[in-house]
């Protein structure tokens, strides 16, 4: 090989390991030596075509200020800004409702209010079910078969007649109605959004997630009350599952109030109480409501259940429709200033107190003996539930059998004579107790008391042991049935009954729970077959009341059989 192909050849493999000189070479910018300021003067320039020079164009005096509106900051923006609309409902706990168009523009959608425009008045005609599913469901992503089964069942669920069919088909239709809220009478729309989720919540739950939040969409974009068809525990349902629960809450009238506070605003739940059975439900429901009435109306300025000045003001700012297939010219933003009920932190801290005052003088008519901790339920507050409730419950009621008349006669003999307070007859009483020490001295004194320590070894002073008297099981206690229910807390009541708080807590840990709850459940199934409680608190931990410690010990002999 030639001596200088050789030599270009190695430089070339010399070059392919040289990484800098695979990189473009890096301009260096110019920059000029003179740093001073210029002023700089723009001439109107000449069109070149014999005309005179351009002059700027004058602004109108009514045209607004344009500017540019970075994408992060269009919220910030768009709160500023002066809302399309603004108005004051006809419900004492929403304020204020702002309404704005949104800043976007975009078609994405414009082509599915094309074609529901289109289709809306399209009748069908009867045919099979076709299955279809989409996440949001459109028009053209259907069939022809799947088009002629949606205009049937819409023909039939507008002459209320309920066919089955898929969740997709339901989605079509509601966004079907939203984006045609503008053409369509919105008291329609809300109607028909309304008995659409009526129809089918029970077949499908997923509309309980989307249309109780676009009916409260679509009301408080129209000016509409809530619908008339949701009352009763379909109110409740649309309130839980809507994040302005102030927009229904006012419709359910002084009942329904009542029972949403209880619900939503009230961190004890009395139905989850072991006192709340069966047979003692209505009287929980009618006493407890009935107090909450009492004490809200008598400690309100005007009188009603609400005062407005216990809650908190809160704004709410969302987009409509959230969740929905909606064009752009259809979507707005709603700005609400309303009172929240359920947020107010001092009006939730008085309902749950109220709540448990309440039950405490229900278990208290029940003859049980445990309570419920209250907080900070004020004076007077306490002042109107007693006047209300001594009222309804009587103070004491009968929880034993009545004693006959040969039973009292004999507990009198051992009644305590009540004499007045005397200085001399306590004075005689000590006399005579002193007199009574000096014979018990004189008569056993050398026996006790030995001299001689070191002969006479000192004697054990016992005292005179007295037959126990036979405790009994109390009567009519089915003790079966009773350790069938009581068998998961037989390791728990065994260290009760040893005077062990460490075993207390150690059966409580085992079972996953704190001990108070345990000990809760045991006196809750106590409180079924005795009609009294079991455990009582201690300096440490829990004992046994005195009565039923026989049947205690009958449970945990049993249970160990």
């Amino acid at each position: 090989m030639d001596p200088k192909e050789q030599k270009k050849k190695d430089e070339e493999l010399d070059r392919f390991w040289d990484i800098d000189a695979l990189i473009p070479p890096r301009r260096v910018p110019h920059y000029t030596a003179d740093t001073e300021t210029a002023e700089i003067v723009l001439e109107p320039t000449d069109t070149g075509s014999g005309e005179e020079k351009m002059e700027a164009v004058p602004k109108r005096a009514d045209e607004p200020e344009r500017r540019f509106v970075p994408p992060h900051t269009a919220d910030e923006v768009s709160r500023a800004l002066p809302p399309d609309e603004e108005y004051f409902p006809e419900n004492m706990l929403i304020r204020t409702v702002r309404i704005f168009k949104t800043r976007s523009n975009y078609s994405y959608y414009d082509g599915f209010i094309r074609d529901a425009d289109r289709l809306f008045a399209v009748k069908g005609e009867k045919c099979e079910h076709v299955p279809f599913f989409s996440y949001v469901p459109q028009y053209t992503q259907m069939s022809r078969p799947q088009l002629e089964w949606y205009l049937w069942w819409r023909e039939c669920f507008r002459c209320d007649e309920i066919l089955t069919t898929d969740y997709s088909y339901l989605l079509l239709y509601a966004y079907e109605l939203i984006n045609l809220s503008e053409k369509l009478e919105p008291l329609y729309v809300q109607r028909e959004l309304c008995r659409l989720w009526l129809r089918y919540r029970d077949m499908f739950h997923q509309l309980d997630t989307h249309l109780p939040e676009w009916i409260c969409d679509h009301s408080l974009l129209h000016r509409l009350p809530p619908p008339e068809a949701l009352h009763g525990q379909l109110l409740y349902t649309a309130m839980s599952h809507c994040t302005l629960k102030e927009f229904y809450i006012t419709a359910a009238g002084d009942a329904g109030l009542l029972r949403g506070m209880l619900v939503f605003c009230s961190n004890y739940d009395y139905h989850k109480s072991k006192f709340c059975t069966p047979e003692h439900k209505k009287l929980f429901r009618d006493t407890i409501l009935g107090a909450l009435r009492e004490a809200l109306e008598k400690t309100s300025e005007d009188g009603t259940l609400l005062n407005l000045k216990g809650m908190d003001p809160s704004r709410m700012v969302r987009d409509s429709y959230n969740g929905a297939l909606c064009a752009y010219r259809i979507r707005r933003r709603i700005a609400v200033e309303y009172s929240s009920f359920n947020c107010s932190h001092d009006l939730r801290y008085l309902i749950t107190d109220i709540v448990k005052y309440t039950e405490n003088h229900l278990r208290m008519f029940l003859g049980v003996r445990s309570r419920l901790s209250i907080y900070a339920l004020p004076a007077r507050v306490r002042e109107i539930l007693d006047a209300y409730l001594e009222a309804r419950l009587p103070r004491h009621r009968a929880v034993t059998q009545r004693k006959n008349a040969e039973e009292i006669a004999y507990e009198r003999l051992y009644d305590v004579p009540r004499n007045p307070l005397s200085l001399a007859n306590a004075a005689s009483i000590e006399r005579a107790s002193w007199d009574t020490t000096e014979r018990l001295v004189e008569a056993f004194g050398d026996a006790v008391f030995a001299e001689d320590e070191e002969t006479t070894p000192m004697k054990e002073a016992r005292s005179p042991t007295v037959p126990a008297l036979p405790a009994e099981t109390p009567q009519n206690v089915d003790v079966d049935a009773f350790l069938g229910e009581m068998r998961p807390y037989l390791p728990f009541l065994a260290a009760v009954l040893r005077n062990d708080p460490d075993g207390q807590c150690a059966a409580a840990e085992k079972s996953g729970t704190l001990e108070e709850i345990v000990a809760d459940e045991i006196n809750g199934i106590a409180a079924e077959y005795t009609g009294d409680i079991l455990l009582e608190e201690a300096e440490r931990g829990f004992s046994v009341i005195g009565d039923y410690r026989t049947l205690a010990e009958e449970l945990l002999e049993r249970g160990r059989e």
